[in-house]
């Protein structure tokens, strides 16, 4: 396998943080329910079947004695159906209850959209429950069963993904974490993304990627350190933005980084998974990632990546990277679990140093919109990436998702 030694890395960082790169950037009839719900202290009844047209299936009908009722199928199609949506992974529909249950959440994981119907007169309640509300973390209503996931949300509305995006930001620091925080409307929680620099690096060689992130609304953090592959640090970033900014900090998270900070953004994503397990959403982003270089994940590197759950795209530079060869981000593409959505492209001319921003950021946005906020045109506009410019190939995807 073609790795460059140690020295040879400590020297590109030494490099990169001393003045080799370019410097610090300044009909809604067809649908199925679920089953009733059982009598007293039983469950509730199967999910229903996904619509025909445009509506998902609604969950079943919660008991009389409030256990839940099983999660609604999602429709074929975008639409709105009568308390519908699919289901989570996690979170079935709603308890019932003498007076009808409440619909359940959508799921934590992958749920999108509301969960089932409340209960019915004589079998499932005295009177009918309320819809279930929209998934929180998965898709806010649901693409495919229940129209676009943004729907008034602050960041909805934006298709232009490739320039800045539309809001102001405020920079500060939180001891050693740098956040640039989007001026976002009240009320609105947005992703944060955390980017680990490469080896004896510094946050500020990679500006134009956060101030990228932050202008289309994400939280941007960056902790300042020289060593970064355990991943540990994003965490404590991640924590950091939680208390700073608990009214604007979402539980979706976006991990990315360079060269160490590559392998970071790989055991970060693992770390978060273990910290806020389903109640999060999570995706990783790996520019050039040198995997088992530098300060390691705790039980290694490949045990980390092995156990990741979450989609993760990483790229390579196309035998142009001088340091982190294309086998070598091949090699860490190879140690995931072959259960989660994953993919390699390579770069052609794409180079260590000067640090990749040009190519975060044209991957960024695009990415972190599509797997942490559902949105759809994002899913089009990364998979349009390849077409519409020649120097990306795509050298390996397992479990791709097809756009809706």
């Amino acid at each position: 396998m073609n790795r460059p030694g140690a020295s040879a890395l400590i020297a590109w960082a030494l490099c990169a943080a001393f003045g080799c790169s370019e410097g610090a950037p300044s009909d809604p009839s067809h649908f199925s329910l679920g089953g009733y719900g059982g009598m007293a202290n039983t469950v509730g009844g199967a999910a229903g079947v996904a619509g025909v047209a445009s509506n998902g299936g609604a969950g079943g009908l919660g008991g009389v004695s409030g256990q839940s009722g099983n999660a609604g199928v999602a429709g074929v199609s975008a639409g709105t159906g009568a308390g519908a949506g699919s289901g989570g992974s996690i979170a079935g529909a709603g308890a019932g209850g003498s007076i009808g249950g409440v619909g359940g959440a959508g799921g934590s994981i992958a749920g999108i959209g509301g969960g089932g119907a409340g209960g019915m007169i004589a079998e499932g309640g005295t009177s009918g429950g309320t819809a279930g509300v929209a998934g929180t973390l998965a898709g806010m209503g649901g693409a495919a069963a229940g129209g676009d996931p943004l729907e008034g949300h602050c960041l909805a509305g934006i298709t232009n993904f490739d320039s800045d995006g539309p809001f102001d930001f405020e920079t500060t620091s939180v001891g050693r974490v740098n956040m640039w925080i989007p001026n976002v409307p009240a009320g609105c929680k947005v992703p944060m993304v955390h980017l680990a620099n490469g080896t004896l690096a510094a946050c500020l060689m990679y500006g134009d990627s956060l101030r990228r992130l932050a202008s289309h609304g994400f939280i941007a953090l960056c902790y300042e350190s020289t060593q970064t592959g355990a991943g540990t640090q994003a965490i404590e970033a991640f924590d950091a933005a939680l208390e700073a900014y608990p009214d604007v900090a979402d539980l979706r998270f976006g991990s990315t980084g360079h060269s160490q900070g590559g392998q970071s953004s790989f055991c970060a994503l693992w770390w978060a998974e273990e910290k806020w397990g389903a109640t999060g959403v999570y995706a990783g982003l790996a520019m050039q990632p040198a995997s088992g270089f530098g300060t390691a994940c705790a039980g290694g590197w490949r045990s980390a990546y092995g156990a990741i759950e979450s989609p993760m795209l990483m790229f390579s530079g196309q035998g142009t990277d001088g340091l982190v060869s294309q086998s070598w981000v091949q090699d860490g593409f190879d140690s995931l679990s072959d259960a989660i959505e994953a993919y390699h492209w390579s770069k052609a001319g794409g180079a260590h140093i000067p640090v990749p921003n040009g190519e975060e950021m044209q991957l960024s946005i695009p990415w972190f919109r599509w797997k942490l906020l559902g949105d759809n045109e994002a899913c089009k506009a990364f998979k349009a990436i390849r077409e519409s410019d020649g120097t990306w190939r795509e050298a390996d995807v397992q479990n791709e998702e097809a756009c809706q």
